[in-house]
């Protein structure tokens, strides 16, 4: 059987720990590459996503704005309507407030 001097065995021993600290520290940095390369590929799908929401929004707002013209070029294209008469205008508020003031003041408070 072989006998190893101390100094031999404290020299293999460091050496030992000395490997094992390298792969360790490949370990490590192998890992931190993989992650900056998930965060990379994160930040890029998170761009694609906002860009997507972007076009989809833009065209909302086009389609919702052309809708918006549609609807107020009928309105302009519609024929005034003809102005009420005074007469008219205060028997129309006459009744209503015959109504309100039945309504107010009757025990069922329906309407007539």
């Amino acid at each position: 059987m072989e006998r190893r001097t101390p100094d031999a065995a404290v020299a293999d021993a460091i050496n030992r720990v000395l490997a094992a600290e390298s792969e360790a520290a490949a370990e490590i940095a192998a890992a931190g590459r993989e992650a900056e390369a998930i965060i990379e590929a994160a930040r890029e799908r998170r761009r694609q996503i906002l860009e997507t929401a972007r076009r989809r929004a833009s065209r909302l707002h086009a389609r919702a704005q052309e809708r918006l013209d549609r609807a107020l070029a009928e309105l302009d294209g519609l024929e005034p309507r003809q102005e009420a008469d005074l007469e008219t205008l205060r028997t129309l508020s006459r009744t209503a407030v015959e109504n309100l003031a039945h309504r107010l003041t009757s025990d069922d408070h329906e309407p007539r």
